[in-house]
This record gives structure tokens, sequence and C-alpha cells, in this order.
């Protein structure tokens, strides 16, 4: 795929991820009180007293993170 094509989908990939998050959000009734931007790479989700971290897969394949999603 040549550069071009390739960064005119990038806003398609983010509005995707971003109606995605925003769909598990609804569905698990998560409240925004419990979300935290905790950098570029992920966020951490609080609830109620379960904790999920939310990471890329090369993070996850570089080992730099080992939690279980």
């Amino acid at each position: 795929i040549d550069s071009n094509r390739h960064n005119a989908n990038l806003g398609n990939k983010y509005s995707l991820y971003f109606n995605f998050l925003r769909d598990k959000i609804k569905e698990y009734n998560i409240k925004s009180y419990y979300t935290y931007n905790m950098d570029e790479k992920g966020c951490l989700i609080s609830i109620i007293s379960r904790l999920k971290r939310v990471f890329s897969r090369q993070m996850w394949e570089k080992k730099k993170v080992r939690a279980s999603l």
C-alpha cells in the first residue's frame, strides 16, 4: 500500500477505534470518573474494584507489558 493511501486511511482507523471504545464504555456502563488518561500508550479503566489495562499489541509483543486483558 502506498504511503498516500495509507495516510488517507488513518482518519477512518481512528474513527473506528473511538467508536468501538465508546460502544464498549456504554456496554459495560463505565462512568467517566472511572476512566483515567495515563499517557499516549494506554489508559487505565477502573470498574468498581476491578482494574483493566488497555495497551497496544506492539507493547505486548515487545514484552513491555505482561498483564492480561
